[in-house]
């Protein structure tokens, strides 16, 4: 009998461990394998301390205090737990940082799953720019007129082109700025108070994937992680820019992983696979070729929820090939 493994599920933004509800049973099917989902700290229902944020310091110091707070609280969790060495799936936010984790503790990742990750690719030289026009990203256009361009895409050329309301530029500013001073969404739902269920459960009931006992359940348990004190959440804005860039990419950042590497994206993810794909050329160029990409299908950003039937296969086909090398 071989050594039994470690897989260790990070969550996203904006959510806790509950949201593998529709993983953690099947993934734990898997024989020789242990499965652990944590909270990462001052998120879920983990403890809540304050995070200081360096603001007034360098954005490099700014951004390495703030992954700090994230990397070495999972380092300490290990320590505690005994893990000599772990297979290590983030999703979305959870992926930024195992990839981060798995970069200065290399020799405790087996392999490094990264589910829809954040923060992979540079961000547009134009996003900001944008942003605070109150237009939003720009989108990849197609041939314009004369070129074999329809009228559909006339029309979204057309509509880009118009100017943004005052009230849109106002917005955009208005929540470029509660972001760049650290105010997460979190802290927009407690300060509605009373009405912060009602937020929760607009947001929960666009996952009509889920029955409506799950919903109603999933709804529940995102209210109760969302009203809890602030803490960790405060530092998203000292690693992202708006619209989820962060402020050291981790394109840029991959080069030397060491350790087996897989992205797996929604086919209908609003991430887009083409910052993994760059990664994955980045890593190749630098030595390391144990690496893959998949795209599961009928799924977007929350794949694990959307589509757990191909996201445990993949996920579990992973962890096979890990035992079978043992």
């Amino acid at each position: 009998m071989c050594p039994h493994g470690a897989l260790v599920l990070t969550h996203g933004y904006f959510t806790g461990l509950g949201f593998f509800f529709r993983n953690i049973h099947e993934l734990s099917r898997v024989p020789g394998w242990d499965v652990y989902a944590i909270d990462w700290l001052g998120m879920g229902r983990s403890s809540r301390p304050p995070y200081n944020s360096r603001r007034e310091e360098s954005e490099d110091a700014r951004v390495a205090h703030a992954e700090n707070f994230f990397i070495e609280s999972l380092e300490e969790w290990r320590q505690r737990m005994g893990i000599e060495r772990m297979t290590l799936c983030g999703h979305s936010f959870g992926g930024y940082m195992s990839a981060l984790y798995a970069l200065k503790y290399p020799e405790r990742v087996e392999k490094l799953v990264l589910v829809s990750p954040i923060g992979v690719p540079a961000q547009p030289t134009d996003f900001e720019e944008r942003l605070r026009g109150g237009y939003g990203p720009a989108r990849q256009r197609l041939p314009v007129k004369g070129e074999g361009a329809t009228s559909e895409n006339e029309e979204m050329a057309a509509a880009e082109s118009m100017q943004p309301s005052r009230s849109r530029v106002l917005m955009f500013r208005l929540a470029m700025s509660l972001w760049e001073r650290n105010y997460a969404p979190q802290w927009l739902v407690r300060s509605t108070g009373p009405f912060s269920r009602r937020l929760i459960d607009l947001y929960v009931g666009r996952f009509d994937w889920l029955s409506d006992t799950q919903r109603r359940a999933l709804a529940a348990y995102t209210h109760q992680i969302t009203v809890l004190p602030g803490s960790s959440e405060a530092a998203l804005g000292d690693i992202l820019r708006p619209g989820a860039f962060a402020r050291r990419p981790l394109v840029d950042r991959l080069g030397p992983i060491s350790m087996p590497t897989v992205f797996m994206y929604g086919a209908n993810d609003w991430v887009d696979h083409a910052g993994g794909a760059q990664a994955i050329r980045r890593i190749a160029a630098a030595g390391n070729i144990s690496t893959g990409l998949f795209r599961v299908p009928n799924a977007g950003h929350n794949l694990h929820l959307e589509n757990p039937t191909d996201f445990n296969r993949i996920l579990a086909d992973e962890m096979r090939a890990i035992s079978e090398k043992r």
